[in-house]
């Protein structure tokens, strides 16, 4: 990959995230924040147990009412 077709941007979490420029366009047109694989992953498995949780009737509590 040539070093003008990636940009190092940073992660929320603080990490450096190397990706190319074109990636990173159509993420951000798409409203997707730039990610490291770490936080990606994170996401990923939240989503994943939010839907389990959804299909299997478990109700969602917020975290306010703790």
């Amino acid at each position: 990959m040539a070093a003008n077709a990636v940009m190092s941007v940073y992660c929320n979490c603080g990490r450096i995230v190397v990706l190319d420029r074109s990636e990173m366009r159509l993420k951000l047109s798409l409203g997707k924040e730039l990610e490291c694989m770490s936080c990606r992953n994170a996401r990923i498995s939240r989503e994943i147990d939010a839907l389990n949780d959804h299909f299997n009737g478990v109700e969602e509590v917020d975290d306010w009412l703790l």
